[in-house]
């Protein structure tokens, strides 16, 4: 090596994962002292949950949508689910001497498009890499697939120490980020795109068209699909699509209507239909759903989503979706 280059600093090094999940709880769901020997990251893709460290004099700590929490190793953490709702969160557990853990642990972080793309990026690769080996709720180990592509598991430290690295700046530098150029919405695009997901929300049991989202906000298709490709990740449609099937999720795990209610009540005019589109979003039939929920009786987790059979958070294949012609 050359006398006039530099060593390059490396901040964060991530050594090992322990795992890379989804998991989905019921409404009611309780977990008391949590301990493991790892860091521990959990973000929140839906619902909210409560996170309290045993010993610790504190009120819980509420994790919305959106929002990411790193829990420390070698201590007892409690959760639950927040304001009955049913949370989905995204898991991953790794190891990591690094000093500056200790100065990212225990907080909570409101991710932004560019940690986002990491997580998409981190469970794509866990996705392509890894099969989750699950024996019950508890205890559960990843185990490498055959046919793994070159390099993935090197990424996956990459994103990873990528993702610290961008919580830290956020850390250091909380005002600035405010005012970071990182995002390409403009401040209206960004209001618009509340706008019209709440719209989504108030039309959840109807058949929206995407030309009907044009007439309603006076926009063009190609700048809606950019405002929610851009931010998202998602097509315009694809994003209600999303929704719908988020809400047809729930409306299962109250068990309050059989799955032919449930499509109807969704706006669904075919069964048919509806389970293609439950399948396509969640990786499995709402049959199969249903009956893992009714099985998990003496288990408060609703639903150990496997790696192969969810797409949340990664970016989803063009929308081919009939909803948007």
């Amino acid at each position: 090596m050359s006398t006039d280059a530099l060593t390059l600093k490396q901040e964060f090094h991530i050594s090992a994962v322990s795992s890379i999940q989804f998991f989905e709880y019921k409404s009611d769901f309780i977990f008391k002292s949590e301990y493991h020997d790892c860091w521990k990251l959990l973000y929140v893709e839906a619902g909210a949950c409560e996170i309290l460290r045993s010993g610790h004099k504190a009120t819980p700590l509420s994790l919305q949508k959106g929002q990411l929490f790193i829990q420390a190793p070698n201590e007892y953490y409690s959760l639950k689910a927040a304001k009955e709702v049913t949370p989905l969160l995204f898991s991953c557990g790794f190891y990591c001497d690094s000093p500056g853990m200790s100065l990212l642990s225990n907080r909570i972080f409101s991710c932004k498009e560019q940690e986002r793309r990491l997580l998409s990026a981190l469970s794509e690769e866990g996705r392509s890499n890894f099969s989750m080996r699950v024996d019950d709720s508890a205890l559960y180990r990843l185990e490498r697939k055959l046919n793994q592509p070159f390099g993935g598991e090197q990424l996956i430290g990459m994103y990873l120490e990528m993702l610290l690295i961008s919580l830290m700046r956020q850390y250091v530098s909380p005002a600035a980020e405010k005012d970071t150029a990182a995002s390409s919405l403009s401040k209206a695009d960004s209001i618009l795109l509340n706008r019209i997901t709440d719209y989504y929300a108030a039309h959840i049991t109807e058949k929206l068209h995407i030309r009907q989202v044009c007439q309603e906000f006076s926009i063009g298709r190609s700048h809606l699909q950019r405002i929610f490709r851009e931010q998202t990740g998602l097509g315009a449609m694809e994003y209600f699509c999303q929704m719908r099937i988020g809400a047809a999720r729930q409306l299962i795990r109250e068990n309050k209507m059989n799955l032919t209610d449930t499509a109807r009540a969704l706006g669904y005019t075919s069964i048919h239909y509806f389970s293609k589109q439950f399948k396509k979003i969640t990786g499995m039939p709402p049959s199969q759903y249903q009956n893992s929920v009714r099985t998990a009786d003496s288990d408060p987790v609703c639903q150990q989503i496997d790696l192969d059979q969810i797409r949340l958070i990664a970016k989803a294949p063009e929308d081919k979706d009939p909803l948007s012609s």
